[in-house]
């Protein structure tokens, strides 16, 4: 078969879109297949280009094709959705996975490893039992607040005063509310437990991973965001510069204009979000902690805070670590101060 062909595939749980054009772009085949199906149509195009949208599965399936001699690549979904005609279904998406295809402004999503996808496997994983935990917290609150009991933010001074709460027999609290909140201190115990469990986790994984260890030599990344990092960038190879990692977590400053007329605004925030908070969180704490030292990251500091605020020099130093990041990944060399210049 013709290499040049290109394969399209509308990814699903069950029932896959597939759809096959020729060198010349000519749709040959659009359809609806199962997983079976899919396998053995593309077994009949060796060395074709197949694109996928950047979705639950796709990393799965692009490892897959690669072994098979297939250049693979995804495309964030928002993309794909610009490329649209007409309604949403699936033969739309695959047409529209092609047309994206075709432009050489669209950047692929990197095709994770098993090791990359098995740390964000488990960030994904501690996120759900923060939300978790964090709304049983939050339950307990609201319960309580219903019969004059307030508790002071915080996890670890809910989790110290509740036992005290439910021991006083003096307060306004009813048998009933007694049993419905103990349950929810045993909720919160546990799922707290297992939050530090996969905590501990990354953790591990972290300490063990070359690429994570580097970069965590790194001012303000510690194991938690270098693990992310590299499970987000592998060693750099989807990005051509570190500008397009912070463009791809929306750490770079919009910006609009008509008539050769430019008007720069905040940063964009889109991407990663979760990534983006962390980093900003790693950058408020090196920006907090500079006092009078002299490195050359804490020199430039001072000098943005001398003309910035603090926020604004929070996200530069953000934007900063992200570049610094990608340079030791892609590189593979450890970190040095000049690579924050």
């Amino acid at each position: 078969m013709d290499k040049n062909t290109t394969i399209t595939i509308d990814l699903a749980k069950e029932v896959f879109q597939i759809a096959v054009f020729n060198q010349a772009g000519k749709s040959k085949l659009n359809k609806s297949v199962s997983a079976k199906k899919l396998k053995e149509i593309v077994d009949q195009y060796p060395h074709a280009k197949i694109y996928m949208e950047a979705c639950g599965s796709a990393h799965y399936w692009a490892r897959l094709f690669q072994e098979q001699g297939h250049f693979v690549g995804l495309i964030p979904a928002q993309v794909v959705a610009r490329y649209r005609q007409g309604n949403k279904n699936d033969k739309n998406d695959a047409i529209a996975i092609f047309e994206a295809s075709k432009s050489e402004q669209v950047k692929l999503v990197a095709i994770r490893t098993l090791e990359q996808q098995d740390i964000a496997l488990m960030h994904t994983l501690r996120e759900g039992y923060k939300k978790a935990r964090n709304q049983i917290a939050n339950r307990i609150r609201g319960f309580a607040f219903e019969y004059g009991i307030c508790f002071p933010v915080g996890i670890a001074k809910l989790k110290k005063q509740l036992p005290e709460v439910l021991e006083d027999a003096e307060n306004s609290l009813t048998p009933l509310a007694r049993k419905v909140l103990n349950s929810l201190q045993s909720q919160l115990t546990e799922i707290n437990e297992l939050y530090d469990e996969s905590s501990k986790d990354i953790q591990v994984q972290s300490q063990n991973n070359a690429h994570c260890k580097r970069l965590q030599k790194v001012p303000g990344i510690g194991w938690l965001i270098a693990s992310m990092l590299y499970a987000k960038l592998g060693q750099g190879d989807g990005f051509e510069k570190g500008r397009d990692v912070s463009a791809m977590l929306g750490l770079v400053p919009s910006h609009s204009g008509t008539g050769g007329k430019i008007k720069i605004g905040s940063i964009t925030k889109k991407g990663d979000t979760y990534i983006r908070a962390q980093l900003v969180n790693g950058a408020r704490a090196v920006v907090s902690k500079i006092r009078d030292k002299q490195d050359e990251l804490s020199c430039w500091i001072r000098g943005l805070l001398g003309r910035k605020s603090f926020n604004t020099t929070v996200v530069a130093v953000a934007n900063k670590l992200a570049r610094v990041a990608f340079a030791i990944l892609k590189s593979g060399e450890p970190y040095k101060p000049t690579f924050a210049k």
